[in-house]
């Protein structure tokens, strides 16, 4: 199972790799060892996908430019401070957060989901995701992240 941590405003680090926004696509697939999807590219030109050793997907990496722009974690651990970020529930998740003073609203970034603005990321339950489930189904952060 994958294990990353939250690096706000700048990406995730996975072990000693930084899969930091900006970072070129070819040296993130390098880093990552990416591998083609079976059956030709993904349907976005623009995003590739990451699975575990048991084949799950558990990364999502955006490009604007062969740059690195957005990551949505899908699985595994993502973690901030000690505070586990995905393989929770959005009711202790949102304890965790107040613990350390800060809180989830309802998204005004995307379109399903719950902002942590002082984390800069956005976090979706299978509930928000149209799924039946109050667990974390992923967490996108991004390089334009923005809350009026």
């Amino acid at each position: 199972m994958e294990q990353c941590e939250l690096v706000p405003g700048r990406g995730i680090r996975r072990d000693a790799t930084e899969i930091f926004f900006g970072m070129p696509r070819t040296k993130l697939r390098q880093a990552l060892d990416y591998q083609e999807p079976r059956g030709g590219d993904s349907i976005w030109d623009d995003e590739d996908e990451y699975a575990d050793r048991n084949g799950a997907e558990w990364l999502r990496l955006r490009f604007l430019d062969d740059k690195l722009c957005d990551i949505e974690v899908l699985g595994g651990h993502l973690v901030h401070e000690g505070v586990e970020l995905l393989a929770t529930d959005l009711e202790s998740l949102r304890l965790a957060l107040k613990r350390g003073g800060m809180a989830l609203e309802k998204t005004e970034w995307l379109s399903e989901g719950h902002d942590c603005v002082d984390l800069q990321i956005v976090v979706a339950s299978r509930d928000d995701a149209g799924d039946a489930g109050d667990e974390i189904a992923w967490v996108i952060t991004s390089s334009d992240f923005r809350v009026e």
